[in-house]
């Protein structure tokens, strides 16, 4: 081990040779600028453009449609609970309303016969994937399998595929977007969320979400939540 022993003499002289090098650096940096300066006088500015590609146009899904009168398109998500799909489809018949369901393939296996029913009373099917995964993560492949498995679900019990598709979460980007429709479907998304999943006691959801609706809007009830019941009935009874 070696041990380093400063004396007085030994900081003194330090002392003389750090102002030295700081002193040549202070004259290298002048010397420098000044040639600068020279080339610089001497210097022709070239003018050119820099041009800049428009970013990529975004892949988006149908949110609305523009109409001349006033009508809405009413969605439902199906991908969980059954406890509410008879009372939803009697209302429905009873106002004379028809609606689009994206329907989930497990809920599809589960509720074979309630599909069937929604089939028979002529609302329009939709898919929403076999297992309603995060489509962002998903490779063209998985995107592909998702839609294609529900299918051969949906052929079992109503003989026909859907033509439309809804990504869970309403999640996408460019790749789910242009996936899903190099397979032939229009994907959909809403406009508004009636929310009903979080319906209280009191409130009627419709009528609520009627004070900003437009006449080009979707809202997405999610089907067979307890709550929905007094809410839709309400809704669809509400001038």
């Amino acid at each position: 081990m070696r041990i380093f022993v400063i004396t007085k003499r030994t900081l003194v002289i330090a002392a003389i040779v750090l102002i030295a090098v700081v002193a040549a650096v202070i004259i290298a940096i002048a010397v420098s600028d000044g040639n600068a300066t020279a080339a610089g006088s001497m210097a022709v500015v070239e003018e050119y453009e820099l041009e800049v590609l428009a970013g990529k146009k975004r892949e988006l899904p149908v949110y609305s449609v523009e109409r001349d009168d006033k009508k809405i398109a009413l969605t439902i998500d199906a991908a969980w609970e059954d406890d509410k799909t008879d009372f939803i489809l009697e209302t429905l018949k009873s106002y004379n309303v028809k609606a689009t369901f994206f329907l989930c393939g497990f809920w599809v296996e589960k509720y074979p016969e309630k599909v069937k029913a929604i089939y028979d009373a002529g609302h329009e099917l939709g898919n929403h994937t076999a297992t309603h995964p995060h489509m962002n993560k998903l490779s063209a492949a998985q995107m592909q399998k998702e839609i294609e498995d529900f299918e051969a679900m949906m052929v079992k019990i109503t003989g026909e595929k859907t033509k439309v598709f809804r990504a869970p979460y309403g999640e996408y980007n460019d790749s789910v977007i242009t996936t899903v429709r190099s397979l032939g479907y229009e994907v959909l998304q809403w406009d508004l969320d009636t929310v009903d999943m979080k319906w209280k006691p009191g409130i009627c959801l419709l009528p609520t979400a009627g004070s900003t609706i437009q006449h080009r809007v979707e809202p997405i009830p999610v089907l067979c939540k307890s709550a929905l019941e007094p809410a839709l009935g309400c809704g669809l009874g509400a001038p």
